[in-house]
């Protein structure tokens, strides 16, 4: 493998030469600056992450925490789809990413700063609520995003989708279209996005002046297995809603199985809707209705935030943004007309 001294004999140059090329110094000749790079590429040249460091005081490297450890974790397709867009754009802006691990060993006695810094990233992306885990690296200089998280601190940002008015604006359109009767499944209350999805859930029922069955709202786990038990409770109630909205279409999918086993004709008996729109909610029969989240925005915003974040070491103030939604009308619903 070509070393820098490789690049500046080839080139007739000085290895400092070859560093100022590299690293895009001003005081270099262009026609010298544009025959080192050839050279470069000629020689399958790659700076070491290391050198370029000491001169960057970068890493490119975003350090991503995902905590999740007793939910579905990167199997959660809708998670998935959103670091993915993230990453697509982070590669853009010449960035790296590492996953942090959800377990704590062998860090027990590790709080999230100290990893961070032993990583020497140069920025963090959180991906849902971590706990009071974070309350140190959120203190610190070091640039962090959060992703359906609203984070405070010095040099910190977030974006999440606008998952209150989502629910409220859902039953209320429902609710237009002739239902009456509503079931709701929740993800775990411990989760910010499912305690702003049952408030959006309650608020849109106060707003036609109906009350929630209890008996009809069910909380579980944003997982397949977890919208099946929900469907299980649900069915052992004297009757069933008219329309049951679930937090995650994930869960949704895992309710329409137990239906069908049992029987039970979606729309015909009960219409079901979900939330976020993942891929495999076309995959089924009847297709899914749901709430689309746009991850491709989520992504993208998060990145660029993230990025302006680390490049103006001046920029203190909180960068938080709230993105709209859209109900994607398919056939696990009766018609839902355009408002």
């Amino acid at each position: 493998m070509a070393n820098i001294r490789d690049v500046a004999r080839k080139a007739g140059v000085s290895v400092s030469s070859v560093s100022r090329a590299l690293n895009n110094y001003p005081d270099i000749n262009p026609d010298t600056k544009s025959r080192i790079l050839q050279v470069a590429r000629d020689l399958h040249y790659v700076p070491a992450a290391s050198a370029k460091q000491l001169v960057t005081k970068r890493s490119n490297t975003i350090g991503v925490f995902y905590p999740d450890p007793e939910g579905p974790g990167l199997k959660q397709m809708y998670i998935v789809s959103l670091l993915d867009e993230f990453k697509r754009a982070m590669g853009t802006y010449g960035f790296d990413l590492m996953l942090f691990a959800n377990t704590k060993a062998p860090f027990d006695q590790v709080n999230m700063l100290d990893r961070v810094r032993h990583r020497d990233v140069d920025g963090v992306l959180v991906l849902g609520d971590p706990g009071e885990g974070i309350s140190e690296l959120l203190s610190s200089a070091i640039p962090v995003m959060g992703v359906d998280y609203t984070v405070g601190g010095h040099r910190v940002g977030s974006v999440t989708s606008d998952n209150r008015r989502a629910m409220h604006d859902l039953v209320g359109r429902l609710y237009r279209n002739g239902y009456r009767k509503f079931g709701y499944v929740t993800g775990a209350l411990t989760m910010s996005v499912s305690v702003e999805r049952l408030q959006g859930f309650n608020s849109g029922m106060a707003s036609v002046n109906l009350m929630p069955n209890p008996g009809w709202v069910v909380s579980t786990a944003f997982t397949l297995e977890g919208g099946r038990q929900a469907a299980e409770r649900l069915i052992r109630m004297d009757s069933l809603p008219e329309v049951i909205v679930c937090a995650a279409d994930i869960t949704a999918i895992g309710v329409l199985q137990v239906f069908d086993r049992e029987g039970i004709r979606v729309p015909q008996d009960v219409s079901l809707v979900g939330f976020d729109d993942i891929e495999a909610a076309t995959y089924v029969h009847p297709q899914l209705t749901t709430v689309r989240q746009d991850t491709h925005q989520l992504g993208t915003l998060a990145a660029r935030t993230l990025v302006d974040l680390i490049e103006n070491e001046e920029l203190f103030t909180p960068q938080h943004f709230v993105l709209p939604t859209r109900v994607i009308v398919r056939d696990s619903t009766r018609p839902l007309p355009e408002e």
